[in-house]
């Protein structure tokens, strides 16, 4: 009879420490619910990087001047369309050049030199289209286009989206018609975003 008191009371203490260390065990460890009130999805999206591009006129014509008059011709560009889409804020340059501006037929003068045209972008005006920052985009400085010329530029983290200059007068300076052949003169304005 003593024997079997003492196996119910280790039954006894071995189900009480049992019990106890499942309380303890169940006080650390959470155990996750059956059924949770949220359920959590993460959105994602991607933005796919876009290109560096500038739109001008197709042509641009001049006043027309009379061989013999002291003039100057000007010509107002509507507009310069730039965008930078590329996503990477790595700045860009706009830049103008031009050659001789030529015509058919013999003479001293068939030709009106570049280092006669100019452009005055300082005079123009910069806008941001669909929100985007003028922040950060300098307009290039007047000047003739006997050599390369900058139209606006944007600095590292700075023009990033769509720009429009409107109103950019192009001038051909007097330098004397007296002795010009009549015809007409062309050349192309080639603009380059880089």
């Amino acid at each position: 009879m003593e024997i079997r008191k003492q196996q119910i009371k280790q039954k006894i203490i071995a189900t009480l420490v049992v019990v106890f260390m499942l309380v303890m065990i169940a006080g650390v460890v959470k155990f996750p619910a059956l059924a949770d009130q949220n359920s959590y999805t993460n959105l994602i999206q991607n933005f796919v990087t876009g290109t560096l591009s500038v739109e001008a006129p197709a042509s641009l014509a001049f006043n027309n001047i009379s061989i013999g008059i002291a003039t100057n011709s000007l010509a107002n560009m509507d507009y310069v369309n730039f965008r930078d889409y590329r996503g990477s804020g790595a700045g860009w340059s706009l830049t103008g050049t031009m050659n001789n501006m030529l015509t058919s037929g013999a003479g001293a003068r068939n030709f009106v030199s570049n280092g006669n045209i100019a452009w005055f972008p300082q005079s123009a005006t910069l806008i941001g289209l669909e929100g985007s920052s003028t922040t950060g985009i300098a307009k290039g400085s007047d000047g003739f286009f006997n050599a390369l010329r900058t139209l606006a530029n944007a600095g590292a983290t700075y023009g990033m989206g769509n720009y429009r200059i409107n109103s950019l007068n192009i001038n051909i300076q007097y330098y004397g018609w007296a002795n010009q052949v009549a015809g007409t003169y062309q050349n192309t304005l080639q603009l380059t975003i880089q």
